[in-house]
């Protein structure tokens, strides 16, 4: 995981996105909203610090460098401070919409980038083999239809319990 400020080199950019993920803030230093939010931004450090091992990288660019930015995701951006997810090749990812303090942050980075990782070798099954996946999804199956067929011996075995009560009634 690489920290980056990106104020001057705006190809850097692209070098940085063309084979790892990020979770970007795009900034301008006049903005009220950007020195508010700077000292969260560089508390995530410490917040992140248990992911380091991860091929993600942190990076805040510079809103003077959009135009040497050749990526999709710095095409539209909406206003000051933006953080957003950037995938692969500099596609837009997802958006931070949430507060812009450190734990806010620090959610949104888990939510996209770690439990997008976890979602994904779950997919594959853990480790990748199909085989195990097409196992995991007939027993699903199979499960599925022990439930429904003991919904079903239920819903029978009441109504003969309903119809016996009815039949003694009498």
């Amino acid at each position: 995981m690489k920290f980056v400020s990106i104020l001057k080199d705006g190809g850097r950019f692209d070098d940085l996105v063309k084979e790892s993920p990020a979770l970007v803030k795009f900034f301008h230093p006049d903005c009220g909203h950007c020195k508010d939010m700077a000292p969260h931004w560089d508390s995530l450090k410490d917040k992140l610090k248990d992911h380091h091992h991860k091929n993600i990288n942190i990076i805040e660019v510079h809103a003077d460098t959009l135009p040497e930015i050749k990526s999709d995701c710095a095409k539209n951006i909406p206003g000051y401070p933006t953080i957003m997810e950037v995938k692969v090749n500099g596609k837009g990812g997802k958006e931070h919409k949430g507060e812009r303090h450190t734990d806010a942050l620090h959610k949104f980075f888990l939510d996209t980038f770690i439990k997008e990782m976890k979602d994904l070798k779950e997919m594959k099954g853990g480790g990748g083999s199909k085989r195990g996946s097409k196992r995991r999804g007939k027993n699903r199956r199979k499960n599925k239809m022990k439930k429904t067929n003991k919904k079903s011996l239920n819903r029978r075995s009441n109504k003969k319990m309903s119809r016996k009560k009815k039949s003694k009634k009498r």
